[in-house]
């Protein structure tokens, strides 16, 4: 296989961002309390925490799936305007909103940790030679994960990158995918796709035609029976081996 590019997920994949909490949307709870903090200290009339919580537990999963279904953008600042709305604030406005999802983003990202051998993969898959890219399903500002590659050493190391809020496009549509590709200047059957998000990840990856790597961080996600990635791996360190087989193919 002549392979040309590599394109990374983000969270999950190169870094964790669920801190203490098990599973989705109760890792979100740092930053609906940041959010909720700010607007409160700003003068905006709320209800309880827990019920603040509540609204955004019960509004996050379908937008998230709207949004993977390629129904609509989802960001954060608008989540949290539905959240308000939900709560029946009206007191609020675009500042106070743009100040609190400011801090939310801070809050999930101070919980954050890159994967174990995270620099020493991409470092490796550089020497190998390969462009790379970076693809990320994230309602958060792209600015905020850029800055957490920065503050993990993960920066210096992509010819592209995507985020999905900013750029309107989710995985598991093709076109994100083709998109950064075509900034990397790269045919999908010269890429190869490393995420660990089988629904999306994988199942976005095949449908733009790259070969795909489920990379198994954790157990958060079930794989279906119809997701099949070309290989699975357990840890990033494995990638190169992977991408030295697939080369001498």
């Amino acid at each position: 296989m002549d392979i040309k590019a590599i394109i990374f997920d983000l969270g999950g994949t190169l870094i964790e961002y669920t801190g203490s909490f098990a599973s989705w949307p109760e890792l979100e709870t740092p930053g609906l309390q940041a959010a909720y903090t700010s607007l409160h200290e700003g003068g905006v009339i709320l209800p309880d925490f827990d019920t603040f919580r509540s609204a955004g537990f019960k509004i996050l999963p379908d937008r998230w799936q709207m949004a993977t279904q390629g129904q609509r953008n989802l960001r954060l600042i608008d989540f949290l305007e539905e959240v308000t709305a939900a709560c029946d604030v009206k007191n609020v406005d675009h500042v106070q909103l743009d100040e609190a999802a400011h801090l939310y983003e801070a809050a999930i990202c101070a919980q954050a940790l890159p994967l174990d051998a995270a620099e020493e993969t991409l470092s490796l898959v550089r020497e190998q030679g390969y462009k790379m890219g970076l693809l990320s399903n994230t309602m958060f500002t792209g600015q905020a994960h850029v800055a957490d590659l920065k503050r993990f050493s993960l920066d210096g190391y992509f010819d592209a990158m995507l985020f999905s809020a900013d750029a309107g496009k989710w995985k598991p549509s093709a076109e994100p995918y083709l998109d950064l590709l075509e900034q990397l200047q790269v045919e999908p059957e010269h890429a190869i796709f490393v995420g660990d998000d089988p629904a999306n990840d994988m199942v976005g990856g095949k449908s733009a035609g790259l070969r795909t790597v489920l990379m198994r961080s954790s157990h958060r996600f079930h794989v279906p029976d119809h997701v099949r990635p070309d290989t699975v791996i357990f840890h990033l360190n494995e990638l190169p081996v992977v991408l030295n087989e697939w080369s001498n193919e």
